[in-house]
């Protein structure tokens, strides 16, 4: 159910502009911070700890189904709303204070990476979204200066691609991938996550970059003939 159909429930609603948020176009660092705190959450369990995958995603599935029961009791409440914007008031957008936050988006994304693709495509799709969507933003707030779309510069686009190749190439030098491949493997996740935050999808970037850098980067290692797990 989107928050539209949520909203035609009920016509409360907070007053558009509220002191304190950020806009898109805001550096808004805790907000890059909480959205990478994610890759840490869920892959050091997984990779440092060895849980298994049905755990994390049985996990993000519960976490999921809180967040979204939390998104319709803001629709219904404006008190409930009220209250949860001063509390995430830090992470949040002007653009969430009346619609669907960005948190349901994040979550579903990487429980389908954990739920679809193995082991070494999950770890690397997440770290593209906790690690390339905040770099993106980042160095565009700060450097962007040649659009390609609306909200996206090519100055951003070439951050992300470096940030994702550089968590490319780090994650398969520790899984001892041979370096005749890792170079051009890390090329080409620099490109999956650059391009799939890239894309003019009519989607949230936070559900977007996982599933289709994921899918990008599994045909790459099947081109590779490389083990995907």
């Amino acid at each position: 159910m989107s928050w539209k159909n949520l909203q035609e429930i009920t016509s409360l609603r907070l007053p558009k502009e509220i002191p304190g948020l950020h806009h898109r176009s805001d550096l808004h660092l805790s907000r890059k911070l909480f959205h990478m705190s994610g890759a840490i959450i869920l892959l050091v369990p997984y990779l440092v700890f060895h849980a298994q995958r049905e755990t994390i995603a049985a996990i993000l599935g519960a976490v999921l189904a809180m967040s979204m029961s939390l998104e319709y009791m803001r629709s219904r409440s404006e008190w409930v709303n009220s209250v949860v914007v001063r509390a995430m008031g830090p992470i949040m957008r002007d653009t969430e204070i009346n619609e669907l936050s960005g948190n349901p988006f994040y979550l579903a994304s990487c429980l389908f990476a954990f739920l679809i693709f193995p082991r070494h495509i999950t770890v690397l799709s997440v770290l593209y979204l906790a690690l390339g969507d905040p770099s993106s933003s980042f160095f565009g707030v700060l450097f962007g200066r040649n659009k390609i779309f609306p909200n996206k510069s090519l100055q951003g686009t070439l951050g992300g691609f470096f940030v994702c190749a550089i968590a490319t190439f780090v994650y398969l030098y520790l899984y001892r991938v041979g370096m005749e491949k890792i170079l051009v493997l890390s090329l080409l996740g620099g490109f999956a996550g650059a391009l799939s935050e890239l894309l003019p999808l009519n989607v949230d970037d936070n559900l977007a970059i996982p599933i289709i850098s994921g899918f990008l980067m599994y045909f790459a290692f099947w081109a590779a003939n490389l083990a995907t797990s």
